[in-house]
């Protein structure tokens, strides 16, 4: 095993999205507070990719064999429900081309969060379960909730603020996964095609086969490095910077976190 121990150093970082909200799910006891279920399912043969945006929810995809595209949203807090309107007018789901569209409605953002959206919301939470096709790829964004996947093979984008993320997935396509305040969780259970994790406050944890071929490419801040893979490392201690080839090294493995832990085993082998 592999081990590096960063030393500690003086961070200051100023996030604006942190203060947007919480990401345990917990919804007040209010009079005006409701919760109401969305089932809603779709023909899956023209369907490629799957892209789902919300603000204030989880979001939980699993794979199956089927040919449908099933979804379960469960809305909860100070809901408007539109009589007669689809999703009762609390999110949208469209089709354009080969890709379904779940959740509140995307803008076109400079940043990450669109701030002005954010502010003067009402105070609702809507979590996504859907089941899905392997083949289906995906792109999953939420500021204040959780993101797992689970069998999807497709190339998968999942992106929070405030939250965790955890895919499992056969490693047939690339993987990128970005958090603020979470841990990223990956296991690739039978190959590995490339993957970037991305978190400020939080750790990363990655399993991959034991005849991966890639390239380490950390950069780390706080936190401990650990590896069971044969790794030859080489340590700036100055940037903070490991890297090192597994089998050849065909495939990018980047990871960044400031203030976190960093855990790269085999699937099948914990640290």
């Amino acid at each position: 095993m592999n081990r590096l121990k960063p030393a500690l150093y003086l961070l200051a970082v100023a996030i604006v999205a942190s203060g947007c909200g919480r990401a345990d799910g917990h919804v007040g006891s209010r009079k005006n507070d409701h919760t109401v279920t969305v089932a809603r399912n779709w023909p899956a043969a023209e369907i490629q990719e799957l892209r789902v945006f919300e603000i204030d929810g989880n979001v939980s995809i699993d794979a199956a064999d089927t040919d449908q595209i099933t979804l379960v949203a469960v809305a909860s807090g100070e809901l408007e429900l539109k009589k007669g309107v689809e999703n009762h007018g609390l999110f949208e789901t469209t089709i354009d081309g080969d890709t379904l569209r779940i959740g509140r409605k995307e803008r076109e953002r400079k940043n990450f969060v669109d701030i002005p959206f954010l502010f003067g919301r009402r105070d609702m939470r809507i979590n996504y379960k859907l089941t899905v096709p392997k083949t289906v790829s995906l792109a999953l964004n939420t500021v204040n909730g959780r993101i797992a996947t689970k069998g999807v093979d497709g190339e998968t984008q999942a992106v929070t603020v405030n939250g965790t993320i955890d895919v499992e997935t056969a490693g047939t396509n690339e993987l990128r996964a970005t958090t603020v305040n979470g841990r990223v969780r990956a296991r690739f259970t039978e190959s590995f095609q490339g993957a970037r994790f991305q978190t400020v406050n939080g750790g990363v944890e990655a399993f991959l086969p034991q005849s991966a071929s890639f390239t380490v490419n950390l950069s780390q801040v706080n936190g401990d490095f650990a590896a069971t893979f044969p790794l030859s490392i080489h340590s700036n201690p100055g940037s903070r910077r490991v890297s090192g080839e597994v089998n050849g090294g065909k495939h990018e493995l980047k990871i960044v976190t400031m203030n976190g832990d960093v855990e790269l085993a085999q699937s099948g082998h914990g640290l």
